[in-house]
């Protein structure tokens, strides 16, 4: 099984609002009711780029059909204030 679309809005608009004002260690939740997925993205790490650019480092839950996979990754804060994931 795989996320739908409303599941991935869900999932993106999290990690988002968490990039921005989550606190290291502190997990972001998401849950689509319609479909019973949901997932978690914590940030693990902050730092700056030698180019001033902001990025965290963060660990990633899905859970689909009741199965948990676990993900990590490294989102970086874009020129227009938005948050892009440039590895995972």
């Amino acid at each position: 099984q795989s996320l739908d679309k409303a599941d991935r809005l869900a999932a993106a608009q999290t990690a988002q609002k968490t990039f921005e004002y989550g606190k290291t260690g502190q997990a972001g939740a998401w849950t689509n009711p319609d479909s019973g997925h949901s997932g978690t993205i914590t940030p693990v790490r902050t730092y700056q780029q030698a180019n001033g650019t902001y990025c965290r480092e963060y660990s990633q839950t899905v859970t689909v059909g009741g199965q948990t996979q676990e993900a990590y990754g490294r989102a970086c804060r874009q020129p227009d204030g938005s948050w892009r994931i440039v590895s995972s």
